[in-house]
């Protein structure tokens, strides 16, 4: 899928099933940045997912709006023919595949100018004094913190080992160094991939908290937040690492960032590997691709054995389909030229439901079927 964005003078290009972008007023932070008043920093982020173009602002002083509706932190999807504005700038979007775009007005509608004066008195008012009594919850143990002369943002978990379609729950504590106003702060769950891009891909974003607000010199604000972690996710390898990273978007100021290392395990994938290991196959190596979703594995025989199985080995290839996982197994045979496979479907809940014992008895029988006697 291709899909060429325009926003006042500036323009980009999505490209792929897993595209992304920023949109905003600092070429430094956005690969869509335009010069514009009326624009934040960094004031939304488009993305493609399973075909579809997605819009989220990420706290702006003057709002997103798709045909006049405000939208918060959650993605809305942008259709052909859609009005879209960051602020007072229109959004073209084309769609390279069928030539359709969304509506470009030259002028700012007076109903979206007064909608844009509403929000801005709305958040014209002082925030609430941030705590500077409230701790930090002791249990947060982990910690990581970045800091520059506008303030120091810490980073703080429970654990630094989390699973697939689980959640990590965290808190971060900014602390103003300068009086100054904050646009937002953000959080997010980041995969790297040596076979994927160097910035990482953002699997959940989290708006800890929308301003614009006038932080003061001195000011402590702990926040908790929460990021899912996606069903079918790569476990940590020496190909693949994960971090939390925060953002403090400080307007007309340096941001400040923070990041901490996690360690992501995959239990669909330890089930299966540890029932192929109770049949007596070593596991030789697990890979994924970038994003997840596919897995492959590797696994052989005792040594000492291999010729009285005649195996050399066991292939498992593992895909995510939605609320099922496809299991397949392929035997490489000693002598045979045509090696055989066979494909399991297990239901997501059922698959982590069951006993161990009975995820073991599942494969023996698959792999009895492909072993015969």
């Amino acid at each position: 899928m291709t899909v060429h964005l325009q926003l006042g003078a500036a323009q980009a290009t999505l490209q792929g099933i897993q595209a992304r972008v920023y949109a905003g007023r600092d070429p430094a932070a956005c690969q869509l940045a335009f010069t514009d008043p009326t624009l934040s920093r960094r004031h939304a982020e488009l993305f493609v997912e399973q075909g579809q173009l997605f819009i989220r602002d990420l706290g702006s002083a003057n709002g997103t709006w798709v045909n006049g509706a405000h939208l918060d932190h959650e993605p809305v999807a942008v259709q052909p023919g859609a009005q879209v504005w960051l602020g007072h700038v229109p959004l073209g979007v084309t769609w390279e595949a069928d030539g359709s775009q969304t509506v470009m007005a030259t002028e700012v509608p007076e109903q979206l100018r007064a909608l844009i004066a509403q929000k801005q008195a709305a958040t014209a008012a002082p925030a609430p004094t941030p705590s500077t009594s409230q701790p930090l919850p002791a249990d947060f143990a982990y910690r990581r913190q970045g800091s520059n002369d506008n303030g120091t943002l810490l980073l703080a978990l429970r654990q630094d080992t989390f699973f697939n379609g689980g959640n990590v729950d965290g808190f971060i504590e900014f602390t103003s160094l300068d009086n100054q106003n904050v646009a937002s702060i953000t959080v997010e769950l980041v995969e790297f991939h040596k076979r994927g891009g160097s910035h990482g891909h953002v699997w959940d974003r989290f708006l800890v908290r929308q301003g614009p607000w006038r932080a003061a010199h001195g000011d402590v604000l702990p926040l908790p937040f929460t990021l899912r972690v996606p069903p079918g996710t790569a476990m940590s390898s020496r190909d693949v690492s994960w971090e939390i990273r925060a953002n403090v978007d400080i307007n007309w100021a340096v941001d400040i960032h923070a990041s901490i290392p996690i360690t992501m395990r995959n239990q669909d994938i330890e089930r299966l590997r540890d029932a192929l290991g109770a049949l007596d196959y070593r596991v030789v190596d697990i890979d994924s691709t970038a994003l997840g979703q596919h897995f492959e594995g590797t696994f052989q025989p005792p040594a000492h054995l291999a010729k009285q199985w005649g195996v050399n080995e066991i292939r498992m290839t593992v895909e995510y389909l939605g609320a099922n996982l496809k299991l397949r197994l392929l035997v490489d045979r000693k002598g045979l030229h045509h090696d055989r496979a066979l494909d399991q479907v297990f239901e997501l809940g059922r698959l982590r439901a069951a006993s161990q014992p009975e995820v073991n008895a599942t494969i023996q029988a698959m792999l009895a079927q492909l072993l015969p006697h």
